[in-house]
């Protein structure tokens, strides 16, 4: 997968805000924003596997989907360090103030 179709897939994941009536919606349509986040950070994780690792824009997509899972969808700032850890792009904790 080329940078220019996983960054046309990111793009996709920013839905337009419709006003709906029902919390539950809202809270169906963050669960799947969340869950596309996750699954395009599996497919960076094994283009990253397959490559040259976490090197430059692949690198960016990654910190970039913890900053929205951060932002968007409620994670602190540990959960996001240490989810990026299990996928492999650094190996040593930052330290909380990083």
């Amino acid at each position: 997968m080329r940078f220019q179709d996983l960054t046309r897939l990111l793009s996709g994941l920013i839905p337009v805000v419709h006003h709906v009536s029902s919390r539950t919606a809202f809270e169906q349509g963050d669960w799947m924003a969340e869950l596309e986040l996750l699954q395009l950070a599996h497919d960076i994780q094994r283009l990253a596997t397959a490559g040259d690792g976490f090197e430059g824009e692949l690198f960016d997509l990654m910190v970039s989907i913890a900053d929205v899972l951060e932002r968007d969808h409620g994670w602190e700032r540990d959960q996001s360090n240490d989810w990026l850890i299990r996928m492999g792009l650094w190996e040593e904790d930052l330290p909380t103030g990083a």
